[in-house]
């Protein structure tokens, strides 16, 4: 299956794309081990600078957790194309995550989840009309914008999270567990 050609490369980037160091994440907005991975990959991030390193942050869904989808579509949504937007609003869901994870949303529809997701949006950002909010949700736009990730990480051979990759090649010595140190051991060997 190829993947359509987006009309902007997939991720979302921090730092200087010239940087001699591109690290990158695949991860999952309802995974608990992403989530982890997630909190030490902001320490790393401030570790170090943007003409260091240019991470780049691939959100995807794993089939076993239901909820992922529409929760990564409403942080595209949100994120409108700004990492920072994108970085703040998932640091929010990851702290909100026992609430739709799981079986916290085992008897609930997707309308409900729906709903959460606006009510985070008008918490956690400038959204302020819960409908629109919505109406984005359900909209083809968000629905091309959120496949593209999902594909690109079918290419690379991306079946768990967080997955990493350093300079294009799997770093499969890191993992959620990699502390701040183990981290800067790998990056500073190869700066």
């Amino acid at each position: 299956m190829s993947i359509p050609i987006p009309r902007r490369s997939s991720g979302y980037k921090l730092g200087d794309a010239n940087a001699p160091i591109t690290v990158e994440m695949f991860f999952d907005l309802e995974c608990p081990f992403s989530k982890k991975g997630w909190q030490t990959f902001l320490q790393v991030i401030a570790a170090y600078s943007a003409e260091q390193v240019h991470f780049i942050f691939q959100p995807m869904t794993l089939s076993n957790h239901r909820q992922s989808w529409d929760v990564t579509k409403a942080a595209i949504g949100v994120a409108e194309n700004n990492t920072q937007k994108f970085i703040d609003f998932v640091n929010y869901v990851f702290d909100h995550q026992k609430e739709f994870a799981g079986d916290a949303f085992k008897d609930k529809t997707q309308t409900d989840l729906h709903y959460l997701l606006a009510d985070y949006a008008l918490d956690a950002t400038e959204w302020s009309d819960k409908d629109k909010f919505i109406e984005l949700l359900n909209s083809k736009e968000i629905y091309n914008q959120a496949r593209t990730p999902a594909r690109y990480a079918a290419f690379r051979g991306v079946w768990s999270t967080p997955t990493f990759f350093i300079n294009g090649a799997p770093a499969t010595d890191l993992s959620s567990q990699t502390n701040l140190q183990e981290w800067q051991k790998a990056i500073d060997s190869l700066l």
